[in-house]
């Protein structure tokens, strides 16, 4: 009987056990579902969103990994400016749709608002605002337009070239040059600027640096000469502009386009005293300034009066060394005389040259006329372009005619 017993009890309790694991079992699958039921019912099976903000992306409920939760990407508020900015696209969109023509306009400048790309900056066009500031100048007047621009923090001066015109008939098939410089200068090279087109109104649009400080900026000029090149290579100067600088006037005009009509030799009137010819020379090795006095024209004297010229070398107020030529006949004399001087090279921003034409006399000399040439403390225009031509080209003679001015007093040859 014992035997018996001891079986029975194992099957009960086996039974037992397995009666639990299934009870257990199905009361963890009824709170599963129970739980499941409660939490959609917190979820609306269709969100509802506010009509200022951007479309919710959401996914299908009958997903392949079974009935989950949905997901959707959350609202995201805007600020009025955007909202505004997409009210403006759709009517843009609508005037599109409605102007079908507008397709083939996409180089205009009317349709910018149509492309959200960008648009052009007038303030980078440094352009006059006004096209009077084009007009033509009356006469036979060479006119220039031109930009400056002053910046102070890096204390340089923009210069900007625009265009000329009013050229002359014979020039307009010729090559146009414009020669810059900053006066008074340690720096004797020229910048030069090419015309990009010939004709009567040549471009330009180049831009120059010049490095100078702030305390001399009221003490500088800024000297442009024009020149047309032939087909032999020979430069003719057309004229001048030479400007003085204004700290102030800098600042406001702040790269105002300008324009200037140019200091023409033949808008001058006539030399009644007669011009005269020159070469010049300076060797900086040999210390040696050579002057060669070619010849004159258009003197006031009598055809069988004889005619010498003076030559004095000046440094500051002294006169160091004076020099005459051989006598030479006529109203248009020819001398071709080479005089030297010694001269260093720290004395060529203080030293001049005066050239005196002179007719001796047995009691004491008539004077014809007188020129100085020399840098920017004692001359402007021509004979101050001649003398700079001569310090930036030591390799060979600078030639050019200078008209005779009237002097007061003469110095006997000895």
């Amino acid at each position: 009987m014992a035997d018996l017993l001891v079986p029975l009890a194992c099957g009960l309790s086996a039974i037992f056990l397995f009666l639990l694991l299934v009870g257990l079992s199905v009361y963890l699958l009824w709170r599963k579902r129970r739980a499941q039921m409660q939490y959609r019912g917190l979820i609306p099976t269709t969100p509802t969103i506010s009509q200022c903000t951007t479309p919710v992306l959401q996914t299908s409920q009958s997903s392949s990994y079974g009935s989950g939760v949905p997901f959707f990407v959350p609202p995201r508020l805007k600020r009025r400016s955007q909202i505004r900015d997409e009210r403006e696209g759709i009517q843009d969109a609508e005037e599109w749709e409605h102007h079908p023509d507008l397709h083939t306009q996409r180089g205009s400048l009317t349709v910018g608002s149509w492309f959200p790309l960008g648009s052009l900056r007038p303030d980078l066009y440094q352009l006059p605002e006004e096209p009077s500031e084009w007009v033509l100048p009356n006469g036979s007047a060479v006119r220039l337009w031109f930009a400056l621009r002053y910046q102070q923090e890096k204390e340089q001066l923009v210069v900007s070239l625009l265009r000329a015109a009013n050229l002359p008939a014979q020039c307009q098939g010729n090559i146009t040059l414009i020669k810059l410089q900053l006066l008074p200068s340690d720096d004797r090279r020229h910048r030069q600027a090419k015309a990009r087109r010939k004709g009567c109104q040549p471009q330009f649009n180049d831009s120059f640096v010049f490095q100078v400080s702030n305390s001399c900026v009221d003490q500088c000029s800024l000297n442009m000469n024009m020149y047309t090149v032939d087909d032999q290579k020979k430069h003719h100067l057309l004229g001048q502009v030479l400007i003085p600088l204004r700290h102030a006037e800098l600042i406001e005009a702040a790269g105002k386009v300008q324009w200037r009509d140019l200091d023409n030799e033949s808008d001058q009137p006539l030399s009644k005293n007669g011009d005269i010819q020159v070469s010049l020379n300076y060797n900086q090795s040999l210390l040696r300034l050579t002057v060669v006095v070619l010849r004159a024209r258009g003197l006031q004297c009598g055809s069988d009066a004889g005619v010498c010229a003076q030559v004095s070398l000046k440094i500051h107020t002294q006169v160091v060394r004076n020099k005459w030529t051989a006598v030479a006949k006529g109203n248009n004399p020819s001398f071709n005389e080479r005089l030297t001087f010694r001269l260093l090279p720290m004395q060529l921003d203080t030293a001049c040259l005066t050239l005196q034409l002179q007719q001796p006399t047995t009691e004491e000399p008539v004077l014809l006329g007188v020129v100085v040439i020399g840098p920017f403390m004692y001359a402007r225009g021509r004979e101050l372009e001649h003398w700079n031509n001569m310090v930036s080209k030591p390799q060979e003679l600078v030639r050019q005619w200078h008209v005779l001015g009237v002097a007061h007093t003469v110095q006997s040859p000895h």
